[in-house]
């Protein structure tokens, strides 16, 4: 006889803490990554955050969803305070992780979203529970909030219907991830540990995983949207961005730390991707801090 039955489920995920925080118009906090979901709700002035691949531009009321493992740097805007609260999760299931990252990196929810009340709704419940201490009692009540949010995002993708994993893609992205793993530590080595600044060769990086450069492509193409190369571009110059904001940073100093051949080719690289050059973003810089 056919019984009708309910799975075993053993999906594990972890709160990894979170934080309200008013900031001064002059903040900015450096490129990092983290072993989590971030995320970013923006309850009062806007913030500029910028990842490897694109540049957010966020309004007091709306939320973002920073990937695992994705560099990215924060920034106060409009000469005014600033008031944030984020949220660090992760879940040890694969195929959810992959359609979190493939469906939200990028993305700002806005009202116009149909998950915004919602999920605007469940960072607020959050704050709430931010207190000095917590007791055992508490744990339930923090777990079942966080369990909220990420059922907020996954039945999105339901209703949407691009909840579809299959388990080729879930690999595929897997790979993927690790050869962009590869190029930012390879990148972190050159500009803050080598003593001579070597460009990097990311046909020896994608070899040291033992599949083609076709592949490669194929999967940054499929995963990221453009080449290994050009994300390699992106990695360079969002680090740029971060080493011009050091105390006496100059631009020769900062082509040689990314094995540029010449300042020159890391001025048109910069203003390609920025829309400005590295002196105009160096003035701005200083004109933020003064005012």
């Amino acid at each position: 006889m056919a019984l009708d039955y309910l799975p075993v489920i053993n999906t594990h995920f972890t709160l990894f803490g979170g934080h309200l925080e008013t900031v001064p118009a002059d903040w900015q906090w450096p490129a990092e990554e983290h072993p989590a979901f971030e995320l970013m709700y923006i309850l009062k002035g806007r913030q500029r955050t910028i990842t490897e691949t694109e540049e957010l531009v966020l309004q007091a009321g709306e939320l973002t969803i920073i990937p695992i493992e994705t560099r990215h740097a924060n920034f106060a805007l409009d000469h005014r305070a600033m008031t944030y609260f984020c949220l660090h999760f992760n879940l040890d299931d694969p195929a959810l992780r992959y359609l979190l990252i493939r469906e939200y990196a990028g993305r700002i929810i806005t009202p116009w979203d149909a998950i915004y009340s919602q999920l605007k709704q469940q960072a607020e419940a959050l704050i709430a529970m931010i207190g000095p201490d917590y007791t055992l009692a508490d744990q339930p009540d923090l777990q079942v909030s966080v369990i909220d949010v990420i059922m907020t995002l996954v039945k999105d993708l339901k209703a949407t219907g691009k909840f579809s994993p299959q388990a080729a893609d879930v690999d595929q992205f897997r790979l993927c991830h690790q050869l962009a793993s590869d190029l930012k530590a390879q990148l972190d080595y050159q500009v803050y540990h080598a003593a001579v600044p070597q460009p990097l060769s990311v046909a020896r990086i994608i070899a040291g995983r033992n599949i083609s450069q076709s592949y490669a492509l194929k999967l940054f193409r499929k995963y990221y949207h453009e080449s290994p190369q050009q994300y390699l571009i992106n990695l360079k110059l969002t680090t740029a961005k971060e080493l011009l904001q050091q105390p006496r940073a100059r631009i020769n100093e900062v082509s040689a730390k990314l094995a540029y051949t010449a300042p020159s080719h890391f001025t048109r690289e910069f203003k390609k991707h920025f829309k400005q050059t590295p002196r105009e973003y160096l003035k701005e810089l200083k004109t933020n801090s003064t005012n």
